[in-house]
């Protein structure tokens, strides 16, 4: 058996692994969409694709796949909705910034024509290996996958190890041969959940007493959901706009996926949806807190509520999570500076960055290792693989890789 990785080696993003038996199946198949233009993984012929979660750099550039072959595509419900919800706002934004797609409507039809609903942890079987989904605890639907024929390979996909307000923390198989192990906090450990949480809402409150509004600009799917549910003492407060707004509908029809589907439909109802400019407009006017993609101000009416809230010092505007390099909102957190290919300004509000992350930090991505008890291990989707690779070497005895996208390893 061999693993192939064609995306997420040494980067974060573009999630592409290859795993090679008497079928290829392909685990995961995104696109690294920042910085613009997006990058896409090389499309190999495959026999199958298992889809961990609806994120685009794990399902970005799976209708490509459809172009050289006709695999058997395998994935959960909510998984397929969502995931193709993001797919046709891509080709959509692509079309307006100019970089359009490599694949299209077409691509796109096959590929939910040759999707299969599975179940997690229900086995399927793709030649000679049996797979099964486990809950990972990322976004709502999201899975690590368990691949098991003549060796027991795990893939983590992202995870986290702890619960959060909308999610269960992730599931783990014991005694795998091969551990792939994303590493996207792999050399970092972040403040208590309570601790982060507690500093939202500090920073939230200050905010509203002053009259002034707080924008959080967030991803569409997992986190918008989650700040919400945080946030539920101020529901009235709260404004939710953009592709945040249909996924939260489609997350409130798959509800068993959630850890309070009760609360959170409840809280679907106190909240207010912006649709119109006008009421874009009301919201910055009033002390509101504003949830909206993009989360790294890479588009979407997030950046529109900034070039409105942008000199008014008492204002906040907040991240929860992870800001790739060389994206919008990494540039303002570093420089207080929005910059983008067609504008520039500077921004007087507040800036702060929380770690309000879907994904295990060292602490939980070691016990991961502890856990499965892998005879080795192969870190993917950070931008420091080789550095957590050696310490899991140190720490466990193990062999640990660290591969650049290209390379193959022998399992």
């Amino acid at each position: 058996m061999k693993i192939k990785i064609l995306g997420s080696g040494q980067e974060v993003g573009r999630s592409a692994i290859l795993l090679e038996s008497e079928k290829s199946v392909m685990m995961d198949f995104g696109v690294k969409i920042e910085p613009e233009p997006p990058q896409y993984p090389h499309a190999e012929k495959v026999d199958a694709a298992v889809i961990s979660h609806a994120h685009l750099d794990h399902i970005g550039a799976l209708p490509l796949l459809c172009k050289r072959s006709k695999p058997h595509i395998f994935m959960n419900d909510i998984t397929l909705e969502l995931g193709v919800m993001l797919l046709k706002d891509s080709m959509k934004v692509g079309h307006i910034e100019g970089y359009d797609t490599p694949f299209g409507n077409k691509d796109m039809r096959k590929a939910i024509k040759n999707t299969k609903i599975v179940t997690q942890r229900d086995k399927f079987k793709v030649g000679d290996t049996t797979f099964s989904l486990w809950p990972s605890g990322h976004i709502p639907g999201s899975s690590a996958i368990l691949a098991e024929g003549r060796k027991r390979i795990f893939y983590t996909s992202d995870i986290q190890t702890t619960d959060s307000r909308l999610l269960k923390k992730c599931q783990l198989p014991q005694n795998v041969d091969t551990l792939v192990i994303e590493s996207t906090y792999g050399m970092r450990n972040r403040l208590p959940r309570e601790q982060q949480e507690q500093l939202l809402i500090e920073s939230v409150e200050e905010a509203l007493s002053n009259d002034e509004v707080v924008l959080m600009p967030v991803f569409a799917v997992g986190r918008a959901q989650e700040v919400m549910m945080m946030l539920e003492k101020y529901a009235s407060k709260i404004v939710m706009d953009g592709m945040a707004r249909l996924a939260s509908d489609i997350i409130a029809d798959y509800s068993y996926y959630l850890r309070e589907p009760g609360r959170y439909k409840a809280m679907l109802k106190k909240i207010k949806f912006a649709r119109t400019d006008e009421d874009r407009k009301k919201a910055v006017e009033k002390n509101s807190i504003i949830i909206s993609s993009a989360g790294m101000l890479g588009g979407g009416p997030a950046v529109s509520y900034l070039r409105h809230i942008r000199g008014r010092e008492n204002s906040k505007v907040i991240f929860s999570g992870f800001l790739v390099e060389d994206t919008p909102g990494r540039g303002l957190i570093e420089t207080k500076i929005f910059k983008t290919a067609e504008e520039e300004f500077n921004v007087k509000c507040d800036l702060y960055q929380l770690e309000l992350s879907g994904h295990a930090d060292r602490k939980g991505l070691m016990e991961i290792v502890k856990r499965t008890n892998p005879k080795q291990v192969i870190c993917v989707h950070g931008d420091r693989c080789k550095d957590f690779a050696k310490d899991i070497e140190e720490h466990f005895g193990v062999q640990a890789f660290a591969p650049k996208n290209g390379e193959v390893i022998k399992i």
